[in-house]
């Protein structure tokens, strides 16, 4: 890496997802005119970033919410990959449920069936649940049993694609072999990374600080780590210490950074005709 490691603190979770997709904006060089206008980012001209050099890695599920959020406004294109079981979503779950055993059918024709009565029906997943079943029941022949059985031990982020040009939202754990251009790690606060309820020991620490290594060598160029002052955790919002971990970096290796923010617009000027 050509840089140091940059930290960021935010003032709550929603902020920190607004501070990545305004980083984002700003190394892309501005993905739409409105980005370009409210001076979140300018023109990059010369530019070489593309959306698929970018991952934003989190230590829980739940963390995903508000970075999602922050990508649907921008519209930033993105895709979330989980590490837990296929039959975890529920759109797969509904998806194997509405499956048919019509005789003489393919397995491939009765998902493709279910699927159009689960999205007749307003169930949003159903055309991401059919892609990911449609792959593994290739392997599957007809055997529906069999199909079930494999979904149940493959996770979506083994359908992590290099070719598309999104930003991956990545568990720590999900992330491990893949590496991009530009990594951010958010959630650095203790209790949340290290992921602990009590007092952990020193095992359960040396793992939470092995997973954070991980985390850290899947960035080429850039690595940027960001924490909050308050998260909604446990139910209601708390005030939060950013994560031992980070102090555990070498000064030297870091820089702490302001929040991204606008860019403030040149003040307009009345043009004198005389």
């Amino acid at each position: 890496m050509h840089e140091r490691v940059a930290v960021h603190t935010a003032a709550t979770e929603r902020a920190e997802a607004e501070s990545v997709v305004a980083a984002i904006e700003q190394m892309i060089g501005g993905h739409s005119f409105f980005s370009i206008d409210s001076g979140r980012a300018m023109p990059a001209g010369q530019s070489q970033r593309v959306f698929s050099d970018f991952a934003v890695l989190y230590r829980t599920e739940t963390q995903a919410a508000p970075l999602c959020e922050a990508f649907e406004r921008s519209g930033i294109p993105y895709k979330k990959n989980s590490h837990r079981p296929l039959t975890d979503e529920p759109s797969v779950q509904a998806l194997l449920q509405e499956l048919g055993d019509h005789e003489g059918a393919t397995l491939a024709d009765d998902l493709r069936t279910a699927a159009e009565r689960l999205a007749e029906r307003g169930d949003a997943g159903a055309t991401i649940a059919l892609q990911r079943l449609t792959a593994l029941a290739r392997s599957c022949s007809n055997d529906r049993i069999r199909l079930k059985d494999l979904a149940a031990l493959t996770s979506d982020a083994e359908f992590w694609d290099a070719r598309a040009d999104r930003v991956s939202l990545l568990t720590l754990h999900a992330a491990k072999g893949l590496e991009f251009a530009v990594v951010f790690i958010v959630g650095l606060e203790d209790g949340l990374l290290p992921l602990r309820w009590d007092e952990a020991d020193e095992e359960e620490m040396a793992e939470e600080r092995r997973l954070f290594y991980v985390g850290m060598t899947r960035a080429k160029d850039r690595l940027i780590l960001s924490h909050a002052r308050q998260r909604l955790w446990r139910g209601r919002v708390r005030p939060r210490e950013p994560s031992p971990f980070l102090r555990d970096i070498e000064a030297e290796l870091v820089k702490h950074q302001p929040a991204y923010a606008a860019r403030a617009k040149p003040q307009e000027r009345q043009l004198k005709l005389l």
